[in-house]
């Protein structure tokens, strides 16, 4: 029995948010801090960039998670009376987002708020042959090769970076390759966790920090062939690195420009696509990474630590500028260091070439094997254009290896393949006297087959990790850029209508050409006699091992056909939302899939729906 006072603060207490949540009942607010991030895939950026569509203009808010106070800079500099009705109404609802304040705590300038999201989620796939929308990478994971070589090696005894072996004393095995591909399943909305509870900590409007303790579903347990809802049946089933959402966020708007700096665990966006960024796109999974963003309406600069791995570190400088209302344009450079942190990749004048550290890093063997290791470099560039009212044009370039003539003089170097892809799109919005708006969009994509990888895994592009309740033995993958991967050519075309906030309804078509690269590649492995292994799947390495010729290595390092036999995936969606009022919506998916060559299997057919039907509510 407490005492007479503690309970009377009790009571008070549980008035206060009685009465709180009364007040912003059916009001659409989620703001807590200028300094709060809005993650990559909300609905503000579609929203801001309609509104500067609608005067042929263009923004640079496309990049993503960006602060409020930054969306709020952008959000400025639109023009009411300008809009249609339609843009009207949509600058009225992203009004009342950024400038409305959500339900929290104040303590004499800290506060601290929360909310309870519930998302439950029922799945249905009809044919067990196929994945999961949400868990293929367009690909029959394809088996490695295991080398083991039953002789003494000289690394040193080489000639034209040719070790001395014996082929014959090659031992060669074909190994099934186990991994999960989550390049589809991050960032999706069909993962989302069944039940999460977002809390707010901040001090004013300069700092704050945002965890979502979530109750999930793990990979495994979601893509499973029976699955069918996204609550966890045993603890096996539980995604246990959770929070998936985290950050820390400080900063400030001076008006005219600002800066914000935070950390995250994961969720960095480039550019604005329809497939995915192919630079670096949200469903990369880190550890952590830490930005400073230094922004204004038509500069901005971007410096990005993103640690990958426990000793994997990726050091990105962006520079976006929009010279002209019309027109912008980015580049993106950055180095991959398979090695503990290093002050000098900050240094955002001096990352050209990377201080040529592909030589700094190798000991005598893996010069041997590799010829350069431990690094990667990493170079984006995008470019948009608006030449009219509403429609947007768009490409963006993603690289990490390309050979020019003067570097293909020697077997070696034509033995390195071109590491390069290309997105190409556009995007018309068109405004209707109803408040809503029709869309037309249609996006092609391009990737050779060794885009994001090198010579070894532990400095290719791509991310693994391990599950703890379940299957702990298998990786889990991501690729940094675009979900297809290397090896991929295809185009997504769709059209729908929007009412934002209220409803939508849209149809995508995707069709999309795969060879036989991706993830497993990297279990192929050549072991020595003495117990030394090395990646062997890079045409480089193999020459230099002796296991292809020089002739053999340069075909397959020049050629940019997709590899094997290739997999065709053409897949029809529908899907499309509905807003009940601010607490609750439901949306709804079906997907048609028919797919040629299936898991790259000459001949073999597969075809099969799926359909998702959710429900997301929101304390506040």
């Amino acid at each position: 029995m407490c005492d007479t006072f503690a309970c009377m603060k009790i009571k008070r207490f549980l008035t206060i948010l009685i009465l709180s949540v009364a007040v912003h009942c059916g009001v659409f607010s989620q703001i807590y801090s200028q300094q709060q991030l809005i993650k990559a895939g909300h609905w503000i950026y579609d929203a801001l960039f309609k509104l500067y569509a609608e005067n042929a203009r263009l923004t640079i808010a496309d990049s993503a998670p960006l602060s409020v106070s930054e969306l709020r800079l952008y959000f400025s500099k639109i023009d009411y009376e300008s809009l249609s009705d339609s843009g009207r109404a949509v600058y009225r609802e992203v009004q009342d987002f950024l400038y409305t304040d959500a339900f929290k705590f104040n303590f004499s300038g800290a506060f601290m708020g929360f909310n309870l999201k519930l998302e439950p989620e029922l799945l249905h796939k009809s044919n067990s042959d196929l994945d999961w929308s949400f868990q293929t990478d367009y690909t029959g994971h394809i088996p490695h090769t295991e080398y083991k070589y039953s002789d003494e090696i000289n690394y040193k005894d080489s000639e034209d970076d040719r070790i001395a072996i014996k082929i014959e004393n090659v031992e060669k095995k074909i190994v099934p390759s186990e991994y999960g591909a989550t390049s589809s399943f991050n960032a999706n909305s069909l993962s989302r966790p069944f039940a999460s509870v977002p809390i707010y900590l901040g001090w004013g409007d300069i700092f704050m920090i945002e965890t979502s303790p979530c109750f999930a579903k793990s990979w495994w347990a979601m893509t499973e062939d029976d699955n069918f809802i996204n609550i966890a049946y045993s603890g096996s089933d539980l995604d246990f690195l959770w929070p998936r959402e985290a950050y820390g966020t400080a900063g400030w708007c001076f008006g005219k420009w600002g800066f914000n700096i935070h950390t995250a665990r994961s969720g960095l966006q480039i550019g604005r696509t329809q497939t995915g960024s192919i630079i670096y796109n949200n469903s990369f999974e880190t550890q952590s990474y830490v930005q400073l963003n230094l922004y204004s309406q038509y500069m901005k600069y971007n410096l990005d630590v993103v640690q990958i791995e426990k000793q994997k570190f990726m050091y990105l400088h962006m520079l976006d500028i929009q010279p002209f209302k019309w027109v912008r344009a980015g580049l993106v450079e950055g180095t991959l260091i398979n090695e503990p942190f290093e002050l000098r990749f900050l240094n955002p004048l001096m990352i050209m070439h990377s201080f040529g550290s592909w030589e700094d890093y190798s000991d005598d063997k893996e010069e041997a094997v590799y010829g350069e290791s431990h690094v990667c470099a990493y170079m984006g560039v995008f470019v948009d254009i608006m030449p009219c009212k509403n429609l947007r044009i768009y490409g963006l370039y993603a690289q990490n290896e390309i050979q020019p003539p003067s570097e293909q003089g020697s077997a070696n170097g034509r033995a390195m393949p071109d590491s390069l892809g290309g997105q190409l799109g556009f995007e018309l919005n068109i405004p209707e006297k109803d408040g809503g708006y029709y869309t037309l969009a249609m996006e092609g994509i391009y990737t050779t087959p060794y885009l994001y990888i090198k010579q070894g895994a532990d400095w290719s592009l791509y991310s693994s990790r391990y599950n703890m309740q379940s299957n702990g033995s298998t990786p889990l993958c991501s690729w940094i850029g675009t979900p297809f991967g290397p090896d991929a050519a295809g185009f997504q075309v769709k059209f729908g209508y929007e009412r934002l906030n209220r409803w939508n309804a849209e149809i995508q078509y995707l069709f999309l050409a795969h060879g036989t690269n991706s993830f497993g590649m990297f279990g192929s492995y050549f072991e020595d006699k003495n117990g030394d292994r090395w990646w062997a799947y890079y045409p480089s390495v193999l020459r230099r091992l002796g296991i292809l010729s020089d002739d053999d290595s340069e075909d397959i390092a020049r050629s940019y056909k997709l590899t094997g036999t290739v997999q065709f995936t053409n897949s029809i969606t529908l899907k499309g939302y509905y807003t009940f009022n601010s607490h609750l919506r439901a949306d709804a998916q079906a997907v048609y899939q028919f797919i040629i060559n299936h898991r790259n299997v000459s001949g073999n057919f597969e075809q099969g729906i799926e359909l998702a039907v959710s429900l997301t509510y929101n304390l506040f």
